[in-house]
């Protein structure tokens, strides 16, 4: 098959059960759908593409457009792809937090990076990063700012696609599903898709221990990038999950190399929060039961972070 453009190439990508770390004999078992080889590194393609492909169907996007978007760190990511395919403008206003990677894939796709300092409060940071990104658009007409955090395709995207996916390669029973909080967009879309096949099974929100929202904890910096955003999205069903756990970034550090290590699968430090969920639950599940997660991107965009210190 050859692709118009490489948005052709998105989506169906492997999922892939868990040999030596599966936790043994007395717990399920453990499929993991690995984003990391999607379209633009991330599972964040797919929900930026659904966004802007929303805002030119409803006619807010034109010619002379100019995409801005808050973000820490993926969706940016999948939005300056889009731009660059769909020949937009982008801007994209991020947490100086987030890694170098990160801003030098953004600024390689062509779009521009704004930093707003995090002073140890990343919620406090992502709210400013978001009213930047407003003051922008009541200045410019021109400015679209997709609000990730509320625009309803961005769980549209995983109803139709990514938990469409994990059904069709389970080909089986799900018991159990766990998925880190940033946008709402995934546990959301995927959980309810799943949900709806099997309303018996157990669906765990997953945060940062040190962004613990959801759980009425404190909030403060870590560095587990793309979820945690220090704020309960407008996105997420709040109804889908059973229970909400944390994950302390060494945890979710450790996990993620193991995931290289012991699977060969080069995934980011969220893939790492995810599976360390993932490994609690199919232990409480117990066996002959299967638990699915997802590795949100590729390690690549790492290399600056402690996920590669030692190494």
């Amino acid at each position: 098959m050859i692709c118009n453009t490489i948005l052709d190439a998105m989506g169906h990508t492997p999922l892939i059960r868990l040999g030596r770390m599966n936790p043994g004999p007395d717990s399920a078992e453990i499929l993991v759908k690995f984003e990391g080889l999607n379209v633009g590194g991330s599972v964040k393609t797919r929900t930026a593409y659904g966004m802007i492909l929303q805002g030119e169907q409803d006619g807010i996007l034109h010619q002379d457009s100019v995409i801005v978007e808050p973000t820490s760190g993926n969706q940016g990511i999948g939005l300056a792809l889009i731009g660059a395919v769909r020949g937009y403008r982008t801007i994209i206003i991020m947490p100086d937090s987030v890694s170098e990677e990160r801003r030098k894939l953004v600024r390689h796709y062509g779009a521009e990076v704004v930093l707003i300092h995090d002073a140890g409060d990343i919620g406090d940071c992502i709210a400013r990063c978001l009213e930047t990104a407003k003051e922008m658009a009541a200045k410019d007409p021109n400015v679209y700012v997709p609000q990730q955090f509320e625009n309803p395709a961005n769980p549209a995207v995983h109803r139709q696609q990514t938990g469409m996916e994990i059904l069709e390669d389970a080909d089986g029973p799900i018991h159990g599903f766990c998925s880190g909080i940033g946008t709402g967009g995934t546990i959301t879309g995927v959980g309810e898709v799943l949900k709806a096949r099997n309303p018996a099974m157990t669906i765990w929100a997953v945060e940062p221990e040190k962004a613990a929202v959801l759980s009425g904890g404190r909030v403060g910096t870590h560095l587990q990038m793309g979820i945690g955003d220090g704020l309960i999205p407008q996105n997420l069903n709040q109804t889908i999950y059973d229970r909400v756990i944390t994950i302390t970034d060494k945890e979710a550090i450790a996990t993620a190399r193991d995931l290289a290590r012991l699977e060969g699968i080069l995934c980011g430090i969220t893939g790492g929060t995810n599976v360390a969920a993932a490994l609690r639950l199919a232990r409480e599940l117990g066996p002959g039961k299967r638990v699915v997660t997802i590795l949100p991107d590729t390690a690549e965009r790492y290399f600056s972070t402690p996920l590669f210190e030692n190494d």
